[in-house]
């Protein structure tokens, strides 16, 4: 009454960059199940093959996240958990800077979040200028930045955000010396997606 088999499929749509023509998906017929049925199945099936085949043991349940939970704290719904780059909403320490660009968007319903891009403080202006660029290709407006320097933020933003609330961003992001804090301010999806 059931069976699964891997099934090679040809998408029948526009390509992406994150989208490939050829995949193989793991077909499953099933019926009268709920979720949590489909997602302990699938467990089971991906602990057999890779015990079978590499001779590990996966650990289940796996880690689930909520479409909310990753895309606010990784900027993708499909986010990869290797690099720990996450996402750091930093609304409310901000809300009350000098900084007007950040005000503004809080005043009209944004956020504003950060990423710590760890030992990336040797960042050149130029690499710096790239990251924005790509940024914008989000719809970001801007991507403001700071490096962390003897244990404080270094950056064209930083005359604008009193010695609390860097350090509070800092304690936040964990922001360590030679670290390069990116910052962007803008409606939540522009916001989760640019850092993404």
């Amino acid at each position: 009454d059931r069976y699964y088999q891997l099934a090679k499929c040809l998408r029948d749509e526009d390509l992406r960059i994150d989208r490939q023509p050829e995949f193989t998906q793991i077909d499953i017929e099933m019926s009268f199940l709920e979720e949590k049925d489909v997602y302990e199945l699938i467990e089971g099936l991906m602990k057999h093959v890779f015990k079978k085949v590499l001779g590990k043991d996966l650990k289940a349940p796996f880690k689930r996240l909520t479409y909310d939970e990753a895309v606010g704290k990784y900027g993708s719904d499909k986010p990869d958990l290797r690099f720990g780059l996450e996402l750091h909403d930093i609304t409310g320490i901000v809300k009350d800077s000098d900084f007007s660009v950040f005000k503004n968007v809080i005043e009209h319903g944004g956020i504003v979040k950060c990423l710590n891009a760890k030992g990336c403080g040797t960042f050149s202006r130029k690499d710096i200028d790239e990251l924005t660029a790509h940024a914008a290709t989000y719809g970001a407006k801007g991507l403001a930045w700071a490096k962390v320097d003897n244990n404080v933020l270094t950056s064209s933003i930083t005359k604008y955000l009193n010695d609390k609330i860097q350090k509070e961003i800092m304690k936040v992001s964990d922001a360590k010396n030679n670290d390069l804090i990116l910052f962007v301010a803008d409606k939540p999806n522009i916001t989760n997606t640019a850092l993404g």
